[in-house]
């Protein structure tokens, strides 16, 4: 659970106390040591703003153990593993569990060796000016220029590294370089700094003017470094990218998103590299298939029949249907299933698309396939969940926490399948007034959490029999990962951040799945769903239900309710609903523990579960 236990960190060139503290305790938090001092015990030296420090000179020099990551890496890494992600992963062959975390740092994490130089390349005549100024922007150079110099560079770049790059002293650039005092160095201090993984010195090493002329190209920076022989392999380009992901993912990708997993082993029969992305599920079948991958279980959909609508493309629809064949599905116009995209509203679809058959989008299929089984009947998730787009959402005043307009909603406890339909679910409410937020903080106005995730409610509370329980039957019955600790510590910490620092409701996905079914253009053009519902809400602050209400306006007054958010000041609602919220807490005991918290970092910018698969 605590992924660099038995490492140890050291901080370098860092000139703010405060950060320093708050370094500390994130890697402390992640089951790391933390060391002021570079004893031979460091495996990993944490840089601050600069790397012109006795502790990176000497570690380039000396110390071919240590892997150099950027303090930024230690913020990514903490977020990661509060939302639940294995930040260390399988690693082949590596048995040692610090080893793994050092592997994982070097190959994910290395900072940039040249983040902070400003590099000129000049005349090179045994060398590509292309291939150098390619490796130049791969080791993360500020900038690299191979076609002009410009003069007052170093006057303008006065926070930076300045240097000309030759293997000739002749020439006007060069000239000018020695005038400004730019050091003129030899282009195998950029191969070597590659080689080395970090930035070497310069002086008096690569200094052209300093080389002896019956040096050989290999002697050339020899004495820079005293670990060259174990690094006898050049080190291979690394893309230092600071999110920690491989370079064709996010950070939200270190594995396979759930999405693509669920329809990689439905379409592990397939050679095609279709993509369903247009107002239906990202379907990503693998270009090439493992022998020992997985078959399609072909008697999910045994006996079932499905219609899939034209709302979708060529392409998807092509997907959509091997899948289904290969699982045992028939396709045929008349159908028990009529499959429609699951951002297309119901409002515009045709009477003679409805029928008799029964309605459900691409999500039915992923949770069929993820679960191993027809779900019958299909459960809230899979029915079609918009009814019209023609919607603006306006929240009560004292629910929003910021200026902007948008209720921020945060989520927790969600993995797996159901991560992957609420991620898209609220990035279709997105123009209707709702923003999902990755991190939980002052500026959340709403949290949605996983009922299942909580086995402390009983099944006979009304949460769990009300008309929205088959939201969470699937998972309870079949998927609910609630042995996985890291997921419920994070759970926990973001209840207690709500319960004793940031007083905000908590509900079940079921609000806005109500909300949702409010929204055809049959219904009353202005309506008003509360939070504050026993059929979802977990917690929620003393108030009226006007203040916890969220206002639906439909069709043609949608854009006069614009107007009125605008004329709305939320900031004064927020601080008195604050200070009635605050009255019930006044006890100083649970003050001291709320201030306890707050000062060992546990209810900073807690981040929320985060999505499996980009929208």
């Amino acid at each position: 659970m605590k992924p660099f236990r038995n490492v140890t960190f050291c901080p370098t060139g860092f000139n703010d106390e405060e950060i320093s503290k708050s370094i500390s305790r994130k890697i402390l938090k992640l089951g790391g040591c933390y060391s002021k001092d570079l004893t031979r015990q460091v495996n990993v030296l944490v840089i601050g703003k600069t790397k012109e420090t006795n502790k990176y000179r000497f570690a380039v020099r000396h110390r071919h153990d240590i892997v150099f990551i950027d303090l930024r890496a230690i913020d990514v890494l903490y977020e990661r593993w509060l939302a639940g992600d294995d930040i260390i992963g399988e690693q082949p062959g590596v048995v040692d569990p610090v080893a793994s975390a050092l592997n994982t740092l070097k190959t994910r994490y290395s900072a940039g060796p040249l983040d902070n130089f400003y590099i000129f390349i000049g005349r090179v005549d045994s060398f590509s000016k292309e291939r150098l100024e390619e490796i130049c922007h791969t080791l993360k150079c500020h900038k690299c220029n191979s076609s002009h110099f410009v003069k007052d560079c170093k006057s303008r770049n006065d926070h930076k590294t300045v240097v000309f790059v030759t293997d000739s002293l002749q020439g006007a650039r060069v000239e000018a370089a020695i005038e400004q005092q730019i050091p003129i160095v030899h282009y195998k201090w950029i191969l070597d700094c590659q080689r080395r993984n970090a930035a070497l010195e310069f002086d008096p090493y690569y200094l052209l003017p300093r080389i002896p002329e019956n040096l050989t190209f290999d002697e050339i920076g020899l004495e820079s470094c005293n670990c060259w022989d174990n690094l006898s392999k050049p080190t291979p380009e690394i893309d230092h990218n600071i999110t920690g992901a491989p370079a064709s993912s996010n950070l939200f990708q270190k594995f396979k998103v759930e999405g693509d997993r669920i329809w990689e082993k439905a379409m592990s029969k397939s050679d095609s590299n279709d993509v369903l992305n247009q107002g239906a599920a990202r379907l990503s079948p693998p270009p090439e298939v493992q022998e020992n991958q997985p078959r399609a279980d072909e008697s999910i959909f045994q006996g079932a029949t499905f219609n899939i609508s034209h709302r979708f493309s060529e392409q998807q629809t092509d997907i959509l249907r091997r899948v289904i064949e290969q699982n045992g599905g028939v396709l045929q116009a008349e159908s028990q299933y009529l499959v429609i995209p699951s951002d297309f509203p119901l409002d515009l679809l045709e009477n003679d698309e409805i029928s008799n058959q029964t309605l459900v989008t691409e999500f039915f299929i992923e949770r069929c396939l993820n679960y191993k089984l027809l779900i019958r009947p299909p459960d809230s998730w899979s029915k079609p969940f918009l009814r019209n787009r023609n919607v603006t959402l306006v929240p009560s005043r004292t629910l929003l926490h910021d200026e902007g307009q948008s209720l921020q909603v945060a989520i927790t406890g969600f993995h797996g399948v159901e991560l992957l339909h609420l991620n898209k679910i609220l990035k279709v409410m997105e123009p209707m007034g709702i923003k999902f937020v990755e991190y939980l903080n002052k500026k959340t106005d709403l949290l949605l959490i996983n009922l299942p995730a909580l086995p402390s409610i009983p099944r006979d509370h009304p949460l769990w029999k009300n008309q929205y329980r088959d939201l969470f039957t699937a998972q309870l019955e079949h998927g609910n990962d609630s042995s996985n600790q890291i997921l419920r510590n994070s759970l926990k910490r973001k209840i207690q951040f709500v319960k004793q620092e940031h007083s905000i409701p908590v509900v079940t996905p079921a609000f806005l799945i109500d909300l949702l079914a409010r929204t055809s253009s049959s219904n009353s053009s202005r309506q008003t769903v509360c939070l504050n519902n026993i059929s979802w809400c977990i917690i929620c602050p003393r108030g009226s239900k006007e203040s916890f209400g969220i206002e639906l306006v439909l069709g043609k007054d949608s854009s006069l309710s614009k107007e009125e958010l605008k004329s709305k000041s939320p900031q004064k609602a927020t601080r008195s609903a604050r200070k009635r919220r605050n009255s019930s807490s006044t006890d100083p005991a649970k003050r001291k523990t709320r201030i306890a918290d707050k000062r060992a970092g546990d209810a900073i910018d807690l981040p929320a579960q985060h999505a499996l698969l980009p929208t």
